[in-house]
């Protein structure tokens, strides 16, 4: 898989590269699933993420998002949303 155009945004420059890899390797992982079938990875992806020491401030997951649901239709904004919510949840965020 190519890199997604997010992941060249100059926005996101300050974000760790060990961060951003983590990042596409599970956009790769969620590509095309459904939520219901996004949330076990997204799940597993939490639990690595700690064990490589890798934490992500609520800042850092916004921008992410913001720049992942450009061009995105408003059904897929909103089911990215509910998304960015659950995995806030799951990472003791708000």
């Amino acid at each position: 898989m190519n890199a997604p155009d997010w992941f060249h945004d100059p926005r996101i420059r300050n974000i760790s590269p060990a961060k951003l890899n983590f990042l596409l390797k599970l956009a790769e992982q969620i590509e095309g699933k459904s939520q219901k079938q996004a949330m076990p990875i997204l799940f597993g992806a939490v639990a690595s993420a700690g064990k490589q020491n890798l934490q992500f401030s609520s800042e850092e997951f916004q921008l992410i998002f913001e720049i992942m649901k450009e061009g995105k239709s408003e059904a897929e904004k909103r089911k990215m949303d509910e998304t960015l919510k659950k995995a806030q949840k799951m990472m003791g965020q708000s």
